[in-house]
């Protein structure tokens, strides 16, 4: 939750600037990438077996890409999510261009949109220690996701004329709910079958996986540049170590 605010804070003090912000997102990236294949797929294979993992990993995706299509559905709440995406990643944000800022800064759109980004990487850490497994890497890629993502998130309100106790007010109470799914990921299922918790996790793998996919590689990448390359090889490294 502290890295949710943080992110908050720091897009309501300044902006960051656009190699900067997509460095940090490519490094979150890969060091996402190392959680979910050295630490959440293997934890799931020896739970949950070959068969149940891989079609885990397929669910997830599917579920994350229809939550996302629903979220979309309306062409302004798809606009406002793609500007916090972009905005995470110095990229220029849509919205800004359309003009029309005033009806895309919904709070209740961004609110959704973090939610249903958030909620896999906080139950797959709920996963993890419910499997008693360390999951480092998919800590430090949360914090550092979080750091980013509520800094582009709290973007688009502040172009879109929120106030910025309502913007960090926002970023709070839903770190507050991420919480929340991580402790209840911990906890609920401390007592679950081994095969129940590793299908959980290749749930929430393939889940990330999609978010990957959609709300960072895209705008991490918007411009091609080498050092973004290399940023998402030292995430790589960095969640190998700490796996």
């Amino acid at each position: 939750m502290a890295s949710l605010v943080l992110g908050a804070l720091a897009a309501v003090r300044f902006q960051l600037p656009s190699w900067l912000a997509s460095m940090l997102t490519a490094f979150g990236g890969g060091i996402l990438l190392a959680a979910v294949a050295l630490e959440l797929l293997p934890a799931a294979d020896a739970a949950a077996g070959k068969w149940l993992t891989a079609g885990g990993v397929l669910a997830g995706t599917a579920i994350y890409i229809g939550a996302d299509a629903w979220l979309s559905r309306d062409s302004e709440i798809e606009m406002m999510r793609r500007s916090g995406h972009a905005a995470a990643s110095g990229a220029p944000m849509p919205m800004m261009a359309s003009g029309d800022t005033a009806a895309t800064a919904r709070g209740e759109a961004i609110a959704v949109g973090i939610v249903i980004d958030g909620i896999p990487e906080s139950v797959a850490l709920g996963l993890m220690v419910a499997a008693g497994e360390g999951g480092f890497a998919l800590l430090a890629a949360v914090v550092l996701g979080n750091l980013t993502e509520s800094y582009g998130a709290t973007q688009p309100l502040l172009v879109g004329g929120r106030s910025r106790r309502f913007a960090v007010g926002l970023i709070t109470g839903i770190g507050l709910a991420l919480g929340l799914a991580t402790v209840l990921g911990g906890t609920l299922l401390a007592g679950a079958p081994l095969a129940v918790i590793g299908t959980l996790q290749a749930i929430a793998s393939g889940a990330i996986l999609a978010v990957l996919s959609i709300s960072i590689i895209p705008y991490a990448f918007d411009e091609v540049r080498r050092s973004v390359a290399v940023a998402v090889a030292l995430g790589l490294v960095l969640g190998y170590l700490l796996g």
